[in-house]
């Protein structure tokens, strides 16, 4: 005859094999120290069925001493020197959680171990490294290890973003290919154009730039009407043969420029067909493309 335990692990392992198979879960390796004292938490650790948690302790185990609540509901439960071999045949139910109470050799009653099991929806523990104190010397020495590690990466990320800052200045464009012998051209945008009916920006500055392959303007405007203002399009056209320069991009230092404020427009355009210096028509357009600014005489 089969004794009680042995049927419920039949069932069980019925169960299991009739379950849909569990959704995928973060598999993690991470580290815990077990309780000091009554006050301390008790260390979780997060199983699944059909993944293996393996435990590693940093002292030798009392083998015969380890306690498993629960023990029937494991498919493996293996007890080592130092590691304990964890899988349960179905995951813990909501809120469920099960006991594990280890005994350190040598130790006093005090160096015994406490710690509970759960099953979390995206999560499981593969490997841990469990600690009998919190101030021990191996579990320092790794702390500090890893504090050296992401002090590497950190250093490593500031060391890539310095190198972006650089390549994003003159010596940047020159290895990229956008600064050449020819240089950049630039061309102060003067100030005092009459604005037209309806418009509500103000021209307070500007410059444009030419390159051999690149080319944008930059303007400083105020927003003299009643409405904030967000940057939509742009229109360039030559004043001489009545050519149109492709606008690639058009961005403001702000999100939005509320009346009275005053933003930085950048436009980012194709290099112009014409001679550098011509005098053309630049016109900033709302997103519905309504004019809401046009310096008629621009040299570009």
């Amino acid at each position: 005859m089969l004794r009680p335990v042995a049927i419920l692990t039949v069932l069980l392992g019925l169960t299991a094999s009739a379950q849909p198979p569990s959704a995928a879960r973060e598999r993690q390796e991470r580290r815990v120290a077990l309780s000091s004292g009554p006050s301390d938490p008790v260390p979780e650790l997060r199983v699944a069925a059909g993944v293996l948690t393996a435990l590693v302790f940093d002292s030798p185990l009392d083998r015969s001493s380890v306690e498993l609540e629960g023990r029937e509901r494991f498919r493996i439960v293996d007890v080592g020197e130092r590691i304990v071999a964890l899988e349960p045949l179905v995951d813990l139910g909501p809120g469920e959680r099960l006991g594990l109470r280890v005994r350190f050799v040598g130790g006093a009653a005090q160096e015994r171990g406490v710690m509970t099991l759960v099953s979390h929806a995206s999560e499981v523990d593969t490997r841990v490294e469990v600690f009998h104190r919190r101030d021990s010397v191996e579990l320092l020495q790794a702390d500090l290890a890893d504090m050296r590690a992401r002090l590497k990466a950190q250093t490593e990320e500031l060391q890539t973003l310095r190198a972006l800052r650089d390549s994003s200045g003159p010596v940047g464009l020159f290895v990229s290919g956008m600064l050449d012998h020819r240089g950049v051209t630039a061309e102060r945008i003067l100030t005092g154009s009459k604005r037209a009916n309806g418009e509500s920006l103000t021209l307070v500055n500007g410059t444009s730039f030419r390159a051999a392959n690149w080319a944008f303007i930059g303007v400083t405007v105020r927003n003299d009407g009643k409405k904030p203002w967000a940057p939509g399009t742009a229109r360039i056209v030559s004043a001489r043969g009545g050519t149109e320069v492709g606008v690639l991009a058009v961005r403001s230092s702000l999100p939005r420029i509320a009346p009275g404020e005053v933003g930085l427009v950048l436009i980012e355009t194709e290099v112009p067909s014409w001679k550098s210096g011509e005098a053309c028509l630049l016109e900033l357009l709302d997103s519905e493309g309504t004019s809401l600014m046009t310096i008629s005489s621009m040299t570009f």
